[in-house]
């Protein structure tokens, strides 16, 4: 339909594009020309550029025209219609400007289309894009990953899963896992595990579970299985992944067997291990350790030395452990440590501990009881004291003896032939009386000399200290000493020499009532180290105790501070080590001194 349009605004130039466009297929306009005096006007210059004729005289366009079917009028001026009337070629038909909404309308619809395609269009390639993205996603899962439907079919799978079975996407579908699975490693779980799929479907949750396959090529898998809901909730499909963990539990394996190792290495060490963290809170501790104070390992985790050893003890360990932190190197202590009441030597070693980064993260302690080492190296000090002195004694005594016979003899011949006034005698009984001292001491040489083995047949601590207690109650100075006895009932026998340990039991007796000066309260008791497998015979008496500075030479040959020839507790050394035992000293701190005399306990 041939067309003019009176008016070139941006009316004129949006019908132009409807007459243009699709939208109008079932009304053909061909626009002919375009009136407007104003030549700057968009439907103007929108018109040349379209190659459609313009003008500016609206009476001079209509009447060189021919064949105008259609005039449109877009100036919305009432002048220019009723011109427009008395001027129009006959059997042209008129739209004016109060009809020309309906273009507007039609324009605003293809405008609302054209909008609407280019939303389609959009959603479409983001449509598009999401589903490349999540395809790629879903086949870069390095894990094989299968979506099943309700039936349990496979509706998807990514190439991981289809690279592990054999199985192309488009062979995959409508197959169920155990189908899927076959002619792999994972076939007999998946049959084993079916059921749960039903109950995934059923409950709605998510399940993981640990599948391993059969040696030789055992291998582990974590299989999660997901539910996928619809927008109502319910289960629709299951996602299921298979994640191969093999490396990983072997791993976990190795990590476990080489803590169980060391488990193994500090629980049966006989020296005290420990390990803290750097705020001093115990992370690892052997049992030889936690059962020397009484307790268990799951006592010391996780607490500091203050919380449960005591005082003293904690603040030497927190200072030490301190120390080597500070200094980032490893220390060597020797460290005495009381238990049972009994006080013990440790050669202490204390080193960092570091991470795999090589900071500091931590001390390890460890410590050796050296106690039977100390004593033993105290007895071999002793012994060759004993056996110098007992070499020496036994060549002197012989030597003393027989001039001290002739001596003796004569001062009693003298004694008889002088008369009972003679001023003589005092001085002869002088000598005699020196001479029968200077013989018993060289009578106590040769005994100590000797140092005979003791013959050892199982006896009873209790027995011994019993026996020694009916030797030493009656005699004069004893009569104003109390004896407490404290003797522990069930006590297991020694090996022993009754006569040799009753010796030692009367010497340590003898000893107390001199300190007391033969009146106070001696203690004396027995009682049994059940760790240490021990007995123990102890006099304690309330004298003035025992100088420090003379506790280690007490036990030396001739040291006495009574005026004694102070052999009494050399020879009680001698017996007690010949027992394979040992004899100990303290002062408590309300007075006296106690002397324990140590001795393994028979074995049963």
């Amino acid at each position: 339909m041939r067309t003019v349009l009176i008016g070139g605004g941006k009316g004129a130039k949006a019908i132009i594009d409807l007459a243009r466009g699709e939208f109008l297929k079932e009304f053909s306009m061909d626009i002919v020309c375009v009136v407007d005096p104003d030549t700057s006007a968009p439907g103007i210059i929108y018109a040349k550029e379209l190659g459609i004729e313009t003008s500016p005289d609206m009476h001079h366009a209509l009447s060189w025209i021919e064949n105008i079917e259609l005039i449109i009028e877009l100036t919305g001026a009432d002048v220019v219609l009723e011109h427009l009337y008395r001027i129009m070629p006959t059997g042209a038909a008129l739209i004016d400007h109060t009809f020309a909404h309906i273009f507007w309308d039609l324009v605003g619809a293809q405008e609302r289309q054209r909008l609407q395609l280019e939303e389609i269009t959009t959603l479409e390639k983001k449509i598009e894009q999401e589903h490349h993205f999540l395809q790629s996603l879903f086949d870069n899962i390095p894990d094989p990953v299968v979506v099943l439907d309700r039936n349990k079919k496979a509706i998807k799978i990514n190439e991981s899963f289809s690279r592990f079975t054999g199985f192309s996407f488009k062979n995959a579908m409508g197959k169920t896992c155990d189908e899927l699975l076959a002619d792999t490693e994972l076939a007999k779980k998946c049959r084993e595990t079916e059921y749960m799929l039903d109950e995934i479907l059923l409950t709605g949750k998510a399940h993981t579970i640990v599948w391993k396959t059969e040696p030789p090529d055992e291998a582990y898998w974590e299989v999660t299985r997901t539910p996928i809901m619809d927008k109502e909730g319910r289960p629709d499909a299951i996602l299921g992944i298979w994640h191969r963990i093999t490396e990983k539990v072997k791993l976990r394996h190795e990590i476990e067997s080489a803590e169980q190792r060391f488990k193994s290495f500090i629980d049966s060490a006989n020296d005290w291990i420990s390990i803290k963290d750097l705020e001093g809170r115990y992370l690892a501790v052997n049992p030889v350790c936690a059962h020397a104070f009484g307790k268990e390992v799951d006592d010391f985790i996780g607490k500091r030395p203050e919380e449960v050893l005591p005082e003293g003890l904690a603040h030497t360990i927190n200072v030490h452990d301190q120390e080597v932190i500070d200094t980032n190197r490893h220390h060597t202590y020797e460290e005495i440590i009381q238990i049972d009441g009994i006080d013990h030597h440790f050669q202490t070693v204390r080193f960092p501990l570091s991470d795999y980064r090589g900071e500091t993260v931590g001390s390890c302690t460890i410590m050796r009881d050296v106690t039977s080492e100390k004593q033993m190296q105290g007895q071999l000090v002793q012994a060759s004291k004993l056996a110098a002195v007992g070499q020496l004694a036994a060549g002197v005594a012989h030597e003393i003896n027989n001039p001290l016979t002739g001596v003796l003899a004569y001062a009693e011949e003298m004694m008889e032939d002088l008369p009972d006034d003679d001023e003589h005698r005092d001085d002869l009984k002088v000598i005699i009386r020196e001479t029968l001292r200077c013989r018993d001491i060289v009578r106590n040489l040769l005994n100590f000399a000797r140092q005979e083995e003791p013959k050892l047949e199982h006896v009873s601590p209790n027995e011994v200290v019993a026996e020694s207690l009916r030797l030493v109650e009656k005699l004069p100075k004893f009569r104003n000493i109390i004896i407490e006895k404290r003797i522990k009932e069930n006590i297991p026998p020694i090996q022993g020499d009754p006569r040799q340990l009753q010796q030692v039991v009367l010497n340590l007796m003898l000893n107390a009532a001199d300190a007391m000066k033969e009146k106070g309260t001696i203690i004396i008791r027995t009682d049994y180290m059940r760790r240490q497998d021990r007995c123990i015979i102890a006099v304690q008496d309330n004298g003035p105790g025992i100088p420090e500075n003379m506790i280690d030479k007490i036990f030396e040959p001739f040291f006495s501070t009574k005026g004694t020839n102070g052999l009494g507790l050399a020879v009680c050394w001698g017996i007690v080590e010949r027992h394979r035992g040992s004899i100990e000293v303290d002062t408590p701190e309300q007075g006296g001194a106690v002397f324990q005399v140590i001795l393994p306990a028979a074995k049963r």
